[in-house]
């Protein structure tokens, strides 16, 4: 697939509450956020001023951890160790839920298959980095509830190199992806944030297929990077399936932009 046909892939919706815009209007998304160190604080400022797009009852505690950062003894290796520019534990006793939230600074350093953190006390969870480019800031929260919040003391971050990389992406002509950013549901009473999308098979034969999204703080900053919960979907000709991706910070009115697309699942699709 050549360059130019990823790029007219690429479907960047300027976010102005929880509107959504086409693609032409990208070249004024990011007034509304001037940019800035501010923005690269690994603890977001909370900002949660986002109108309801979905109205999900979610099984799965995915709502953001707002506490404060902590530095804890903390070792980050792997291939792609000096991607990690900084790295925080954060922590939420009262859900039991805790993490890592990080930043990975502007680099070649082609595909980023999975970050892991791995805790003191034997648990550990890996998040992935959707479509890094060598001209973004990338931040990342890795969250897990498999150990106890309150006795994790040290943490290791294993950053793998790029010996895989996704198939490719899917061309409009065969599905498209298309949603709102906002709260998307709730989870025991508490509002879920993120992104609610429809995904439509366009094509005359069934296709499997991977729901990606990135969501920007400013032009060059993105504040998450990631897949659907359902993470591969199977589309029928002609059919849709409602998608949702879960966002991990407490700063979804931030956001300004969001760029969604489609990966195939494998080779044998066109």
């Amino acid at each position: 697939m050549l360059p130019e046909q990823i790029r007219n892939m690429n479907r960047r919706q300027c976010v102005v509450g929880i509107a959504t815009l086409s693609s032409s209007a990208v070249a004024g998304c990011f007034s509304r956020e001037p940019g800035g160190t501010q923005q690269l604080n690994l603890t977001p400022t909370d900002d949660r001023d986002v109108e309801t797009v979905s109205s999900t009852m979610f099984d799965e505690d995915v709502t953001p951890i707002c506490a404060e950062g902590e530095s804890l003894t903390a070792t980050v290796d792997g291939p792609n160790a000096d991607a990690v520019a900084a790295h925080e534990f954060v922590r939420d006793t009262e859900s039991g839920r805790y993490g890592v939230r990080g930043r990975i600074e502007p680099g070649e350093r082609g595909n980023i298959p999975s970050i892991r953190a791995a805790f003191d006390d034997g648990s550990s969870e890996s998040t992935r980095v959707y479509g890094h480019d060598a001209d973004e800031t990338s931040l990342f929260t890795i969250t897990t509830a498999d150990g106890a919040a309150d006795e994790i003391g040290e943490y290791t971050l294993t950053v793998r190199d790029g010996e895989t990389a996704d198939i490719g992406r899917v061309s409009e002509q065969y599905a498209t992806v298309d949603g709102d950013w906002g709260q998307i549901g709730t989870y025991d009473g508490s509002p879920v944030y993120g992104y609610s999308a429809t995904v439509a098979n366009d094509h005359d034969e069934a296709i499997e297929l991977y729901p990606r999204l990135k969501a920007y703080l400013d032009e060059t900053t993105v504040a998450y990077s990631g897949t659907a919960i359902e993470s591969a979907i199977d589309v029928a000709p002609g059919e849709t399936r409602a998608v949702l991706f879960p966002y991990p910070r407490c700063d979804p009115g931030s956001i300004v932009t969001v760029e969604a697309w489609l990966d195939w699942s494998t080779m044998l699709y066109p």
